[in-house]
């Protein structure tokens, strides 16, 4: 179960394993950015079948049935301060599946990080939840043969990417804002939303995949919920 979302994240250790979240009845109007990657649909689709209100920015009209037509769209590029300010405008929590394209900018997180971070200080919104990356590091963390690999792995073949997904953290955590920082673990899979997920520093029992509908549960709940407030969990099954 998450932590009960009145906790004091500083206080309270984090619950390494996860379910479906507590209750998802409130209905909440979040901000998704990255919603037509593969984690971004989940998303989506997760949120509007937990009746959830969505506001969605995406750069160009959705072709017929990728995005559930419920959905509010903004056009426009993540990269742009007033695309992201209208898309978080008077949302309860934004969640963020973006990740970096072929030909995309080197420091795009950093800077979709910074527009997002302006647009919710200013319109009072403090609940963030991004998805990152394992090349994230956390105190917390203890990590397996296969995880000093990757890392290193990581950083040998992609250094800019991993560079901003760090220089996104940096931003997210100096923000003041009430942050979640979804690490993904090696290997993302097509498998079933099962809701049942580890979660935690990285340790000898974190695993080395997740499905996408499965990490998408785990951000969904920890916007709803409240939990993992200012905490840097890898999530895996």
């Amino acid at each position: 179960m998450n932590q009960p979302p009145d906790n004091d994240p500083q206080d309270s250790p984090p619950n390494k394993d996860h379910g479906r979240t507590r209750d998802r009845r409130r209905v909440m109007k979040l901000a998704i950015l990255g919603a037509t990657g593969s984690v971004g649909r989940e998303l989506v689709s997760q949120a509007r079948a937990a009746g959830h209100e969505v506001t969605a920015l995406v750069r160009a009209e959705p072709k017929p049935g990728e995005i559930d037509d419920r959905v509010a769209l903004v056009l426009g590029d993540a990269t742009s301060a007033d695309a992201v300010r209208r898309t978080v405008k008077g949302s309860d929590a934004v969640l963020s599946a973006l990740g970096h394209a072929k030909g995309g900018p080197e420091d795009l997180l950093a800077q979709v990080s910074s527009n997002l971070i302006a647009a919710m200080q200013a319109d009072g919104v403090s609940r963030l939840v991004v998805l990152s990356s394992s090349a994230v590091v956390d105190a917390a963390d203890r990590p397996s043969l296969l995880y000093r690999a990757a890392g290193v792995l990581l950083r040998a073949v992609m250094p800019r990417v991993v560079r901003d997904h760090r220089e996104q953290a940096r931003l997210i955590e100096d923000s003041g804002l009430a942050w979640t920082i979804v690490r993904g673990p090696v290997v993302f899979t097509d498998g079933p939303h099962t809701g049942r997920s580890h979660a935690g520093p990285i340790g000898g029992d974190s695993g080395p995949r997740v499905s996408r509908a499965d990490l998408a549960d785990f951000m969904l709940a920890s916007a709803t919920d409240g939990g993992f407030v200012r905490m840097k969990p890898l999530v895996s099954q």
